[in-house]
């Protein structure tokens, strides 16, 4: 098993460290996990991909990890992300890129990008991540997955490198929806587990987000599913919502870093360092008008559940990219990966990415977002949409 492991790993760049911790009899044993390299393990060293971590070993667990360990579950080790978690693409990363499961010449998309290349090539059973504006969501849409991003707040995040405070949400990728199921409820918090109730409809209304002319065909196929489907808009969430999201993530991820980008600022990724050293001019007036907007787009998405329970989107708008296209223009390609996902991190909502699509033989995943709180009708969706 190890060596399998090493050889894939050799060959994809999935982990940046393999290393198994074995957990306690629980509802979780048997499954396998790779733990995104932002999130702390105790006596296990945690780079967040970069070098200025190279040689961090912290000294407790995050609470997740305790957690999986608790109910059974076996970490087998920290998978390759982007650095820091700032980046679409998982291109930057000391371990190098993570490569695609069906090409690797192909980026495996980010920041969660090796718990997405480790899932699909059964590497482990579940993938954990961070989603900040869809790390989780788009390399499981890149790789041919599952990725689900809970609502914001219904797994705390103590012991995980921030990127965005106000943002930044813990997220699963496996290869079914049972698997995916039998993890949220064992490892939710009790006072979150009443956000999986189900739809009490047998026929989910269904509202298609009309983001531009391309969504047309995802209209006609979500009514080969659901034949009410009606299409959605969202004219204050498309007009500011990415301006939005973006000023509140910048200035919000160069406040964690301001020390290290005064005294270490060369040894970034470029593309990283642009985007944290980008916060950094961002003014407090903005920051605020901001989260005023976000405010507002809130209020806006809410109101759309009088009508529909979720809406589907395209998760990404294009299949993944060779790395050798992507590799220094990273930032060339991020609006593509992150336009579509990130709305939903403005909101809280809870949003997941199944395998949908295919272009060119590179699979697309379909998004299912729904009303914050409610993700267990998000996920019936998904349920059956998703073949058995």
């Amino acid at each position: 098993m190890k060596m399998s492991l090493e050889r894939l790993n050799s060959q994809y760049n999935a982990f940046i460290t393999l290393h198994e911790m074995r957990g306690r009899d629980g509802p979780l044993t048997g499954l396998t996990f790779g733990v995104k390299d932002v999130i702390e393990t105790s006596g296990v060293r945690t780079t967040a991909g970069s070098r200025i971590l190279l040689d961090n070993v912290p000294k407790r667990n995050a609470l997740i990890v305790d957690r999986i360990l608790s109910m059974g579950g076996t970490i087998l080790g920290k998978t390759n992300t982007h650095e820091f978690a700032v980046g679409a693409t998982n291109t930057s990363s000391v371990a190098g890129p993570a490569r695609n499961p069906r090409d690797r010449d192909r980026i495996s998309g980010g920041s969660s990008g090796g718990s997405a290349v480790a899932v699909a090539l059964n590497m482990v059973d579940v993938g954990v991540g961070t989603d900040t504006g869809g790390s989780v969501r788009i390399p499981a849409s890149l790789c041919g997955v599952i990725g689900f991003k809970p609502s914001y707040g219904l797994f705390p995040m103590s012991g995980v490198i921030p990127f965005s405070w106000s943002l930044d949400t813990l997220g699963f990728l496996t290869r079914d929806h049972e698997t995916l199921w039998r993890v949220l409820v064992a490892l939710t918090p009790a006072e979150g587990k009443k956000a999986y109730v189900r739809s009490p409809r047998t026929r989910p209304r269904v509202g298609v987000f009309l983001f531009d002319d391309s969504t047309k065909d995802l209209l006609e196929k979500a009514m080969e599913y659901f034949p009410q489907a009606r299409p959605v808009n969202l004219p204050n969430m498309i007009r500011y919502g990415r301006w939005a999201r973006r000023v509140i993530a910048t200035s919000e991820g160069a406040s964690y870093h301001l020390t290290w980008l005064r005294s270490k600022e060369e040894m970034y990724f470029p593309d990283v360092r642009d985007i944290l050293k980008s916060g950094l001019s961002i003014s407090a007036v903005d920051y605020v008008n901001a989260l005023r907007l976000r405010k507002l787009i809130l209020e806006e998405y809410m109101s759309v559940f009088k009508d529909v329970d979720v809406i589907l989107s395209p998760t990404t708008r294009i299949p993944a990219p060779k790395i050798s296209e992507v590799q220094g223009r990273e930032k060339e390609f991020r609006e593509d990966l992150v336009a579509n996902t990130e709305l939903f991190n403005l909101v809280g909502a809870p949003s997941i990415s199944i395998p949908f699509f295919e272009r060119d033989g590179l699979p697309l995943g379909l998004m299912i977002s729904g009303e914050p709180y409610k993700d267990g009708v998000v996920l019936e969706v998904a349920r059956q949409i998703l073949p058995n």
